[in-house]
């Protein structure tokens, strides 16, 4: 599931910092701006993930021309994880579910993964 979050980069003599405003605790850094990037979307994955796996609900996203920034040394970006590399357990849960004949039949039909389908439902489901 991919998430998306405003970040402000600000330019430091040994790189760029980075921080985001909707997440607190959310920051990093990068000797570069390509590693700057990489690192923004690395600590939004893992402070995301660490909110689900905490029961916290994630924060809503500022929308990003809202920002505050100084123009002459910061600039704000969006950031975007996919959740799904940050939330990887170790074990499954085994569950039994009960859907209507026809619906099976159907599903199997097409191939259809039920395990990967019902992650992906409750991921929806409950906007992590």
């Amino acid at each position: 599931m991919l998430k998306i979050y405003p970040a402000i980069f600000e330019k430091d003599p040994v790189g760029y910092g980075v921080y985001f405003p909707d997440i607190e605790g959310a920051t990093t850094q990068g000797a570069d701006l390509s590693e700057a990037l990489e690192m923004a979307s690395d600590v939004l994955g893992i402070q995301l993930a660490w909110n689900i796996e905490n029961n916290l609900p994630l924060p809503k996203p500022s929308e990003i021309n809202s920002l505050t920034i100084n123009p002459k040394l910061q600039f704000a970006s969006l950031v975007t994880v996919d959740l799904k590399d940050y939330l990887k357990d170790s074990k499954s849960d085994k569950k039994t579910i009960k859907i209507p004949h026809w619906l099976n039949v159907r599903a199997e039909k097409e191939g259809i993964n039920f395990s990967k389908t019902m992650t992906e439902a409750l991921m929806e489901k409950l906007e992590v």
